[in-house]
């Protein structure tokens, strides 16, 4: 009995310390943030085109959904996931942007025309990584983020976002590709590049031992510049 008993303790005091320490991927709520809607969607069997694109200072080109894209009648274009959904890669964790063909009012994007700024709030807590989604468009944008923690303290970084048309550099520990090769379609629907158009992830390495609160994002006047999300990855 008292065997028993021990090895029962043992076990809960195991799942416990299992629960302190596992990490989890947190979709970063930056609803209140959004202004514009980037990509097309359907609903209820028709489109609900994209109002705010990824460039031409959100007036020439846009993304779609694969469902939107069919419904336009492209039958196997590079287009974006229904859902808004990304699995898991070597590069990120799952993550989760804010388009899908269910929501055909709700803003998806954020752009800045020119110089321009804008902070998110972060659920307080240690993050070993914050991780942003975003595009420039008209050539690279200069990006400065400045991540403010709970005991007042904060990290300034610099990033230059390439070209939306480019892939990050190889090795870069910055930047990646959460969405590759994308077509990007006119105000009119008419399909305008089948491919070579990325959404890009850049990683803020935020500090693991303090309790992230916000983040920053400024960027100065040249680049077309669409933010799609965040997503965050606990400390263990």
């Amino acid at each position: 009995m008292m065997a028993s008993r021990k090895f029962y303790v043992i076990l809960i005091s195991s799942l416990i310390g299992l629960s302190i320490h596992a990490s989890e991927v947190i979709q970063i709520d930056v609803r209140p943030i959004l202004t514009g809607r980037a990509v097309t969607t359907v609903t209820d069997g028709k489109l609900v085109p994209w109002t705010k694109g990824v460039d031409g200072g959100g007036r020439a080109d846009g993304y779609m959904t694969v469902a939107a894209s069919i419904v336009n009648g492209e039958t196997n274009a590079n287009a974006l996931p229904d859902d808004g959904c990304f699995k898991a890669a070597a590069s990120h964790p799952f993550v989760q942007l804010n388009f899908n063909n269910a929501d055909g009012k709700g803003s998806q994007t954020r752009s800045i025309e020119g110089a321009g700024g804008f902070t998110f709030s972060v659920p307080g807590k240690q993050y070993q990584r914050m991780m942003v989604f975003v595009t420039s468009a008209e050539g690279p944008s200069h990006l400065h983020f400045k991540l403010t923690y709970a005991d007042g303290a904060f990290e300034q970084t610099e990033i230059l976002l390439p070209d939306y048309y480019n892939e990050p550099s190889a090795g870069d520990t910055n930047i990646f590709s959460l969405a590759a090769n994308l077509a990007k379609w006119d105000s009119t629907g008419r399909m305008r590049e089948r491919s070579h158009h990325h959404i890009h992830g850049v990683d803020l390495h935020p500090d693991a031992h303090k309790e992230l609160l916000s983040v920053q994002v400024a960027k100065t006047a040249p680049g077309y510049f669409v933010f799609w999300g965040a997503t965050g990855v606990t400390a263990n």
